[in-house]
């Protein structure tokens, strides 16, 4: 397709945490695990979508094109996600509505980005495991966006047993 590989498939969980120095975020990711011993799994996608995301438009951190699968949330996802706020911002105030869990499979710069929801769907379709089976979250990851994509660097990942 032309574009450039993400770094790891992943879901995420918050976006553009500025408030903390890495040393800091990396500090409260280490308590992650004995406060959320396991992340709840997530049943088969509900949902393919592609998009751009422009910076400063409401609920957008970054400019990206990008392509996720959509998972449904339910009561276990919605509470380890307020136990992580409750890590990162010592209070779910930050959060605002439902979580969307998605996978995010593809990422490219936005301009004359060769990503598009025909050959999303195509691809999705003609690998059976990515449409038709369920997640068991393996681990969870801090990450600095900075820089292109090839520059990413994942700061600390805690990883949950596999269950």
């Amino acid at each position: 397709f032309g574009i450039e590989a993400m770094p790891i498939p992943h879901l995420t969980t918050i976006y553009g945490m500025k408030h903390l120095s890495k040393d800091e975020a990396v500090a409260r990711m280490r308590t992650v695990k004995e406060k959320i011993p396991q992340w709840p799994p997530f049943g088969k996608p509900i949902s393919v979508t592609q998009d751009i995301a422009i910076n400063g438009k409401p609920g957008q951190v970054c400019t990206i094109a990008w392509a996720e699968l959509k998972f449904a949330s339910n009561s276990r996802h919605e509470e380890a996600l307020d136990e992580l706020y409750r890590i990162f911002y010592g209070s779910t105030d930050k959060r605002e509505g439902l979580w969307t869990p998605h996978s995010s499979i593809a990422y490219d710069n936005p301009d004359d980005s060769p990503l598009n929801l025909l050959d999303i769907v195509s691809y999705a379709v003609s690998q059976p495991t990515l449409l038709g089976c369920s997640r068991k979250v393996t681990a969870i990851s801090l990450w600095d966006t900075n820089g292109k994509m090839g520059e990413w660097k994942c700061l600390h990942r805690v990883k949950f047993d596999r269950v």
